[in-house]
């Protein structure tokens, strides 16, 4: 789960109060860099091109090529994902907030080689706002 790049934009330009919406989208990288080697010592950027015993199966270039490059082509993918967030309970004095959120992505590809499969995660936020320092 991520929220890498959110920019969250509110329905109420006023501030956080109980029935605030906001949401938005963000980048979803996937959890394995180019670095990764898979138990056959394939990668994206580094290890061998393909595992040992396979290239038996590129030798009638027929039967089960598409899954064979999937395999050992390794790729990097970057997907998009959105996120809302509705506030329930603020406490002024303290500048805390409550609420529940629903995000939608997709999962990981095992860099490449699977389907991703459409992941809905719904849970509780809690926050805390202060005032703008210009340092943010």
């Amino acid at each position: 789960f991520t929220v890498k790049d959110l920019e969250a934009k509110s329905t109420d330009p006023s501030g956080i109060s109980a029935g605030t919406e906001f949401g938005g989208t963000f980048k979803v990288p996937s959890y394995r860099s180019g670095l990764f080697l898979d138990p056959k010592g394939r990668g994206g950027t580094t290890g061998y091109d393909m595992a040992q015993a396979l290239p038996g199966m590129e030798a009638d270039g027929v039967e089960g090529q598409e899954e064979l490059f999937k395999e050992t082509n390794k790729v990097f993918q970057v997907t998009d994902g959105t996120i809302e967030f509705a506030v329930n309970k603020v406490d002024a004095a303290t500048g805390e907030f409550s609420g529940v959120f629903v995000s939608e992505q997709l999962s990981d590809t095992d860099m490449g080689s699977k389907a991703p499969k459409k992941v809905l995660l719904k849970g509780i936020i809690f926050g805390k706002v202060g005032a703008a320092t210009g340092e943010e």
